[in-house]
């Protein structure tokens, strides 16, 4: 069987399986880029135009950051438990086929909610954005780095374990990472710690895109992403390999 037809079954399994899922995951990631658009200005008494540009163009980030470190640990290590990867094992497919029809899935869940989120801010301030040609490949680029680590952290930890990590990880992503907020705010350890994890650089890619006139755009940010990115995949494939 051709990689391109397995992947097209695997595509069409894993929508049939979470068919009831699915619907109100697009729902709830939406409503999730929503509060913060419209809920995160709340928390402050005035807004200049550098904290509006930062929370219209955070709110991506996040809600992309969020649906791969949490509910893509939280739904892999549900169906390990349920024996679900188990059966996908026992299929002669290639392994990688069954990841990009996963992280299509997952991509199809995510992404309106990016969309509405921009639009709303948009117009919700009256934002003049200035849009990169690159804006698809980052968020893209994002949205497949958050997936691989996502299902790296569920291809190497219990379930309970990983929901647990998961839950900390929101706390870490919404309250210390220079997403809403320039790096500048942070404590110098924590933006040093920053450096070295993709949480910063994702939010630099999608903001020299989606804002390209304000905020400046480097080849850093897309390395640290495409490092993370290649860790992740390669984790989660090395442990669908072994695991008979």
């Amino acid at each position: 069987m051709s990689a391109l037809r397995s992947y097209g079954l695997l595509l069409r399994w894993q929508a049939s399986r979470m068919k009831a899922f699915l619907p109100l995951a697009i729902v709830v990631q939406a409503l999730f880029a929503l509060g913060i658009v419209l809920g995160y200005p709340l928390l402050f008494p005035a807004l200049d135009s550098g904290t509006i540009l930062y929370l219209a163009t955070g709110a991506p980030a996040i809600t992309l950051i969020t649906m791969g470190l949490v509910a893509v640990p939280q739904v892999v290590a549900q169906a390990r438990t349920e024996g679900t990867l188990d059966y996908m094992r026992a299929l002669p497919l290639p392994r990688l086929t069954y990841l990009a029809a996963d992280t299509t899935i997952w991509l199809l869940i995510v992404l309106p909610g990016v969309a509405l989120a921009l639009f709303i801010a948009v117009l919700r301030f009256q934002l003049d954005l200035v849009v990169s040609p690159l804006v698809v490949p980052a968020l893209l680029l994002v949205a497949l780095t958050a997936t691989g680590v996502g299902y790296a952290i569920a291809s190497l930890l219990p379930q309970q374990l990983a929901n647990l990590l998961t839950q900390v990880l929101v706390v870490f992503v919404l309250m210390f990472s220079p997403l809403t907020f320039p790096v500048e705010r942070l404590p110098d350890w924590l933006a040093t710690v920053h450096q070295f994890l993709p949480v910063m650089a994702m939010g630099e890619v999608i903001r020299g895109t989606v804002a390209s006139n304000v905020f400046p755009l480097s080849i850093e940010p897309f390395l640290v992403l495409g490092a993370w990115c290649l860790l992740g995949f390669g984790i989660t494939y090395w442990a669908l390999a072994r695991r008979r």
